[in-house]
């Protein structure tokens, strides 16, 4: 057994009798991490993986947070925004702008009972702005039922998840529900040790470089209740055994490892910060 599936196995063993669903006790605040974009990149044969991820309050809202996502690999490209509410991961919106072969713009509502998914195509209208394209497909997902006891999100805010996770001075381990397109997934989030790992990234103009004692969180997902679609669940493009490590003294996200299709085991790195100014 290699030393990233050994540490897998030692953050569930320890996590295993501390979950807890839900992520924050009523009356706690939020507060913004000290990062305020986040690049990474990681170069395999002849693909680049490319991601920046952005975390602001919501312009129309600001007790609600809004991550801006962009990603691109072999010739694909997608912008993601996510409206969740801070303390819990709850998704309000969610909308995913996707180019390859053809352009796409996926619109997400969450309501009591289900995700409302509006689909709109945009290879034939080039000149159109895409909230503009003509709405191709409307579909509800079903909610589970457990979907009232817990919190429903998506991938990218189980990166803030997992940052407050090792805040916490009693949860060890959490579980939420992940909506992607057509499916939902029962994640559990648990926190232990890391590795040391060798950084290199650029935080402002400054270069960062040596290396860095970590803690981990192990994303483990399995379906909850049948899927719609083909098995769909990642993180930045990876799946399977997902471990995300944080600086042991600042929690800057550093390192998300995975499996990639058709390449497996990958770890894709940090490359550079910009860290969010303080109030004047």
């Amino acid at each position: 057994m290699n030393t990233l599936k050994q540490l897998i196995v030692i953050i569930t063993a320890l996590a295993s009798l501390q979950a807890v669903s839900g992520m924050a006790a009523s009356g706690d605040t939020a507060t913004l991490p000290s990062w305020q974009v986040l690049e990474f990149e990681e170069k395999a044969f002849w693909a680049t993986a490319h991601s920046r991820i952005e975390l602001l309050p919501d312009e129309e809202d600001t007790e609600f947070w809004l991550l801006d996502i962009t990603s691109s690999v072999v010739g694909n490209s997608e912008t993601v925004a996510v409206v969740f509410e801070p303390e819990t991961g709850q998704v309000l919106s969610r909308s995913r702008l996707s180019k390859g072969k053809g352009h796409r713009l996926k619109r997400y509502e969450y309501e009591e009972n289900a995700v409302v998914r509006e689909r709109r195509n945009g290879s034939d209208y080039p000149e159109m702005a895409p909230a503009d394209w003509p709405v191709s497909s409307r579909k509800n997902v079903a909610l589970p039922a457990t979907s009232k006891d817990n919190v429903i999100t998506s991938p990218y805010p189980l990166l803030v998840l997992a940052q407050r996770l090792l805040t916490s001075d009693e949860n060890k381990a959490i579980e939420v529900l992940v909506h992607t397109d057509l499916n939902i997934y029962r994640v559990r989030l648990s926190s232990g040790n890391g590795i040391p790992l060798d950084v290199d990234y650029l935080q402002g103009e400054e270069r960062v470089q040596g290396r860095r004692e970590t803690r981990a969180v192990a994303l483990q997902a399995s379906p909850e209740g049948v899927l719609n679609d083909d098995g769909d669940f990642n993180l930045l493009g990876l799946e399977s055994n997902i471990l995300l490590f944080f600086d042991k003294a600042s929690l800057l996200p550093l390192q998300v490892t995975g499996k990639a299709p058709r390449i497996g085991d990958t770890s894709i790195k940090l490359k550079s910060v910009i860290l969010r100014q303080p109030p004047a």
